[in-house]
């Protein structure tokens, strides 16, 4: 019987597939037809009207003449990459949901933006575009695709539930006309054995939803062109003027460089050393020795970030302490460091280690404690050394913890703290010390342009979310670990 159940959920599968690629086509096909129609912004009586191939290579005229519409190219992208799992990767369910929903946000954004932008972007007269038939079929194709998907989706996990089931009671007696209790009738009956547990979570539930999603509302300022005076709906909406104009600008390749840089350097040396410094510390026969050494390393982390930022640019400048030892031991001119782009990076990687390294092994540290330790046992019988120990037994022992952080910190590959930077650059360095985030605060706090500084920011937080997501698939698809 399950044999039977997984095969048919096998060919509904199947079937959804057939359905999803013929949607997705009928999506992609939709480009070749009539997208939008406007009016012209120099002559009023003169009606542009253009399919979604013109639209995605910007034959619209204006600033945007010639160059590609990001929200149709993302949707293309989307729709074609799910072409290509659904193809080449057996359990594609949540590429499927994933590629449908951002393809199908993408073309809503579309409509939002032409209708909103800036005249002088499309050359559009103001309130004059309207959807045409090709739109509206790609919209609908696309709403069909997440839909599908997202049924496929429940209905693999009923059948896998199912099966659980029966595999659960095939050797066991139940009474006639025995029911699965259903998801609300579980909750239900939690509730009412455990509602002292639940109150308790309510305030912390409060708490964020107030403070933490409640101003999330604040977001649509990143669309608008945002005056305090008319509020958030009532400033006149932009589309993605603030986005065009970041990238169009000067800082924009500079900023996300210097982001992804400090970030993988940081991530490349500072990430990794905090568990050699708990593989050491787990070496150390002298409990005296390793508590000194501990209290040292961890010290720097509970200073204050400006006291810490005040000792960097004391340290670094001609005459400070790091300066005269690099110039009378080693031989180096005595300079100030922080006045020197081309030593930024160098120093902000440095400084972030020497704060956080103790801290951050405290974690390695517990995760070491829990290693069996007869593993160890049975490895020295088999004659295994302190290297081969650590390799084949310390560190697949602390895996899954260093999968969790790794994913983490993949997370904020583009969230440089703000704070320390401010607090140590100057303008001689913006060449490699300007990120993303110091660039949002002078936008937005300096030069009070709250809605390109939201635009930013938004951007910043959502390729973010996506990097956590991929980054725990693909530890679920190549490990056990993930976060969820």
């Amino acid at each position: 019987m399950t044999q039977n159940n997984s095969k048919k959920s096998t060919e509904m599968n199947l079937l959804t597939k057939i359905l999803i690629i013929a949607l997705t086509i009928v999506t992609l096909c939709s480009l070749a037809l009539g997208y939008i129609s406007a009016l012209d912004q120099t002559a009023n009586e003169n009606v542009l009207s253009y399919n979604g191939i013109q639209m995605l290579f910007g034959g619209t005229g204006g600033k945007s003449a010639s160059s590609l519409n990001p929200m149709l190219l993302l949707s293309l992208v989307c729709y074609v990459l799910l072409i290509v799992g659904i193809f080449f990767r057996k359990d594609n369910s949540f590429m499927c949901i994933a590629c449908s929903a951002l393809g199908f946000a993408a073309l809503l954004m579309f409509m939002f933006d032409a209708r909103f932008a800036d005249r002088r972007e499309f050359n559009f007269a103001e309130g004059s575009v309207s959807p045409q038939i090709g739109w509206w079929i790609g919209v609908l194709a696309a709403l069909a695709i997440l839909i599908v998907a997202i049924a496929n989706k429940s209905a693999i996990a009923a059948a896998k539930r199912h099966n659980q089931r029966l595999r659960l009671y095939e050797n066991r007696d139940l009474p006639a006309g025995y029911k699965d209790p259903t998801v609300w009738e579980i909750i239900k009956r939690d509730f009412e054995k455990h509602w002292p547990v639940y109150l308790m979570v309510l305030p912390v539930l409060a708490f964020y939803i107030i403070w933490c999603y409640g101003p999330m509302y604040g977001i649509i300022i990143a669309f608008n062109d945002y005056k305090p005076k008319k509020g958030f709906l009532g400033s006149p909406w932009v589309g993605l003027d603030w986005y065009r104009e970041f990238f169009r600008g000067p800082f924009a390749w500079r900023t996300i460089r210097n982001t992804l840089f400090i970030s993988v350097y940081n991530m490349l040396i500072g990430f990794p050393a905090p568990i050699v410094l708990a593989l050491m510390l787990n070496e150390m026969r002298s409990i005296a020795y390793k508590r000194v050494v501990q209290t040292i390393t961890y010290i720097p982390h509970f200073i204050s970030l400006v006291v810490m930022s005040g000792l960097l640019i004391d340290f670094l400048s001609s005459d400070g302490v790091i300066t005269t030892v690099l110039s009378k031991v080693f031989g180096i001119p005595a300079k100030n460091y922080l006045g020197y782009a081309q030593y930024f990076r160098t120093v902000y990687v440095g400084s972030e280690i020497w704060q956080h390294l103790g801290w951050d092994s405290i974690i390695y540290l517990s995760a070491l404690s829990a290693v069996d330790q007869e593993l160890y046992e049975a490895a020295r019988i088999d004659g295994a050394g302190r290297l081969k120990q650590t390799w084949h037994v310390t560190l697949p022992g602390i895996a899954p913890t260093i999968t969790i952080l790794l994913i983490l910190r993949i997370g904020q590959l583009l969230s440089v703290g703000y704070e320390k930077i401010i607090l140590i650059y100057n303008s001689s360095i913006y060449e490699t010390a300007d990120v993303i985030s110091t660039y949002v605060y002078r936008v937005g706090i300096t030069d009070s342009k709250f809605s390109r500084s939201t635009a930013i920011n938004t951007l910043n937080s959502a390729v973010n979310f996506l990097l956590v997501v991929m980054a725990n698939k693909i530890s679920g698809m190549l490990s056990e670990t993930s976060l969820w």
